[in-house]
């Protein structure tokens, strides 16, 4: 080797991986302690410097499942996004994903969604001037939204989760 190149030994991304994975017992979650996204979940580098992050519970899926297949998320059990256990983790569709999301009260939905407008409260109102006959459009300039807006509230394309408590 020329003298001042530093030859560095590569370890295994499965040994790496593990490294990184505080395991406890079988039913238990196994919390990643290494680096995380910006949701919370776990990362590691795929290979040396360049190469593509890679997400701690899908590889730990894939490590002790196989690939996974085209078109599948995996998921977890519990909302615990630092969670690698495998036993914790299973294959859905993204529309299983999103639906498990909203079951466990984690989608960002109606004011909780980072560009709302419009308050639950709001809705509600939108909702009452709606029988009572007052135009979509009068409603939209109140509120600072498109007459579209108002008309997706009406029709229950969007706030359709939102019960009606009034």
């Amino acid at each position: 080797m020329p003298k001042g190149v530093y030859q560095h030994k590569r370890r295994a991304l499965v040994n790496r991986f593990w490294e990184k994975v505080d395991r406890r017992g079988p039913d238990e979650c196994w919390e990643w302690t290494g680096a995380l996204d910006n949701n919370g979940y776990g990362k590691i580098k795929e290979g040396v410097r360049g190469s593509k992050m890679l997400l701690a519970h899908r590889l730990s899926w894939g490590l002790e499942n196989g690939p996974i297949p085209k078109g599948k998320c995996v998921l977890h059990l519990y909302d615990n996004p630092r969670c690698v256990n495998p036993a914790h983790l299973f294959l859905g569709t993204q529309a299983d994903n999103l639906h498990d999301m909203a079951k466990k009260g984690r989608s960002r939905r109606g004011e909780r969604h980072g560009r709302a407008k419009l308050t639950e409260q709001d809705v509600h109102e939108i909702r009452q001037m709606l029988k009572g006959g007052i135009f979509q459009r009068v409603i939209a300039e109140k509120y600072g939204v498109t007459r579209a807006t108002i008309g997706a509230i009406n029709t229950g394309k969007s706030w359709a989760w939102l019960k009606e408590t009034i």
